[in-house]
């Protein structure tokens, strides 16, 4: 008996914040598309991500704008249009955990900062904030640094992913996966009960499992990977605090970066990146804990940590490969025969992923007719709901 064929205009391998929006992107312009993921949606980097949609400003804490902080700078604009129904996507119903974003100073910056923050070249992304308007971690008499909010917005991931995928879910498969190629071609992907999936254009958006479809295919295209080691503290008294941390030491980058995230028994749970993660990488789970609870404690000398709860959470960060591991500074798509490999490099750069990857089709949609797989998927676990120690 000959295997059950799907054939589509678009398939995408990949279930992260890459793949479902240019799944929702393609098929509302008419592409017949389909997403197919082995684990659960968002599995890897967006379940795990802080959520946050920013502007680029934590690129420029070095008292300059870069071509980083200037390719982001758009991008909180262009999702708050989605999250009001008139963007590119249709984004209502999901969960924004705060409108507002800081950023703090354990202590004086230095002028060179404060003059920059307070320049035209940033006119409207950055504004001071008395102590009085300040979160309510911050309020502490005990706290003098400086306060800044920035236009930054945190949206709740997986109710992100949920939005996303609830549009189109009958066209989501779950599953593992087999390419069938020939040269640097696909020729179709083989799903886990044996049926084909044969498309025109086959989109690579796996994160790190672009790797072995690229090696497969013998593409001419490197992947990097930036390794994280996040924080999650949870605490019933903890306040919601959604900032940067920085100081002098901490030099161009976010000594701590904080969100905040309820949690199925109604705590709230901090997730903690910035340097904390990046330099972390090399600890143990029990060295970045006690690590955390140092930082923490010099920068909320007046807040008691001694009831929480503290785990740790790993990311790698897949990317376009770039010369010594730098952080690329826009999305990534490039076309191959039949192909396209793709990375957003962050969850803010979606939107501009998706610009990219349409410039690469070169053919019109098939219309109404989609592919149908019914609905079967599932969404990773947040970091903040696993299982934590004391």
């Amino acid at each position: 008996m000959s295997p059950v064929q799907y054939k589509t205009d678009i398939a995408i391998v990949g279930g992260g914040i890459a793949g479902l929006w240019l799944l929702n992107l393609l098929r509302d312009r008419g592409f017949d598309t389909v997403l197919l993921e082995k684990r659960a949606l968002g599995n890897g980097q967006t379940v795990a991500s802080q959520g946050m949609i920013h502007g680029g400003i934590k690129y420029a804490l070095g008292g300059l704008l870069t071509d980083a902080s200037e390719t982001i700078a758009a991008m909180p604009a262009r999702w708050q249009a989605c999250l009001d129904g008139c963007g590119e996507l249709d984004l209502r119903g999901v969960k924004t955990l705060s409108t507002d974003y800081y950023l703090f100073s354990d202590a004086r910056l230095t002028s060179k900062i404060t003059a920059f923050f307070g320049s035209k070249a940033i006119d409207g992304r950055v504004k001071p904030v008395s102590k009085e308007h300040a979160p309510e971690a911050l309020r502490h008499q005990d706290f003098k640094g400086l306060i800044y909010q920035l236009q930054d917005l945190v949206l709740d991931p997986v109710s992100l992913l949920e939005q996303l995928a609830r549009r189109h879910a009958d066209s989501i498969r779950i599953g593992d996966i087999k390419l069938d190629s020939h040269d640097s071609s696909v020729r179709a992907i083989t799903l886990a009960d044996g049926s084909l999936v044969k498309a025109k254009l086959y989109i690579f958006a796996a994160g790190s499992g672009n790797g072995p479809m690229i090696d497969q295919l013998q593409l001419p295209v490197t992947m990097q990977q930036r390794p994280l080691h996040q924080v999650v503290v949870h605490g019933g008294d903890l306040p919601a605090l959604f900032a940067h941390a920085v100081s002098l030491r901490s030099a161009d980058k976010p000594r701590l970066t904080i969100t905040t995230h309820g949690t199925a028994n109604g705590n709230h749970a901090w997730y903690l990146g910035g340097q904390l993660a990046e330099t972390g990488v090399d600890r143990s789970d029990a060295s970045q804990i006690r690590h955390a609870k140092t930082e923490l404690s010099a920068i909320f000398p007046w807040l008691s940590f001694d009831r929480c709860q503290f785990s740790t959470h790993r990311i790698d960060r897949a990317e376009p490969g770039q010369k010594d591991q730098g952080r690329p500074d826009t999305p990534y798509a490039r076309r191959f025969d039949n192909s396209l490999v793709c990375w957003p490099t962050k969850l803010t750069l979606a939107p501009m992923l998706g610009d990219m990857v349409l410039k690469e089709i070169d053919f019109e949609g098939s219309g109404s007719a989609q592919t149908n797989f019914g609905s079967n998927y599932r969404i990773g676990e947040a970091p903040w709901e696993a299982d934590h120690e004391a």
